[in-house]
């Protein structure tokens, strides 16, 4: 392979962390909802919006915080830093 040819690999893996915390976020959120209409059926009590808001933003809590995790474990494997330089030299 001649050195002026660029591996596209690396940039392809390079994910977004935003996208994958917003990503975590949504799949909370989702199933937040789910577990509030799982409720609501065996319960026969919807709880009304204050509930539904609590599971499903609690969950979604959750997810950003596990994608997080993931996704800064992820980045470490790849050699990115995770850690701001707080000294510089």
């Amino acid at each position: 392979m001649s050195p002026s040819s660029k591996d596209p690999a690396p940039a392809a893996r390079k994910n977004n962390r935003w996208l994958t915390i917003l990503i975590g976020i949504a799949i909370g959120l989702v199933w937040g909802t789910g577990m509030w209409g799982l409720t609501a059926l065996i319960s026969g009590d919807s709880g009304g919006v204050g509930q539904w808001a609590y599971l499903a933003v609690s969950t979604a809590m959750i997810g950003g915080g596990v994608a997080a995790v993931f996704g800064a474990v992820g980045a470490r494997r790849r050699g990115e830093r995770i850690a701001p330089r707080i000294r510089r030299r």
